[in-house]
């Protein structure tokens, strides 16, 4: 995964146990996958509270170009579709 994520501030809110595990981890930009190995969430758990951290504004996620131009789910199964017809 190549989505990297960050604090967005200095300013601390009081915030869940969890949530601050994964802020101290994310004081310099590291990526998901890091944040996920290093906290011992499993990596859909961690999504949900990065999701509820970036709402809170508490994070930002920076994404790589490539991530952002990938197809979507419904054209990728649109292709193996046409490719199971074939």
């Amino acid at each position: 995964m190549t989505s990297q994520v960050v604090v967005s501030s200095v300013e601390r809110r009081e915030v869940d146990p969890e949530l601050e595990l994964i802020l101290s981890l994310c004081v310099r930009p590291v990526s998901v996958a890091e944040v996920a190995s290093r906290s011992g969430f499993a990596l859909g758990v961690l999504r949900v509270l990065l999701a509820d951290l970036l709402d809170q504004g508490l994070v930002v996620v920076h994404t790589s170009d490539w991530e952002r131009q990938r197809p979507d789910a419904r054209t990728l199964r649109s292709v193996l579709e046409r490719i199971r017809e074939l």
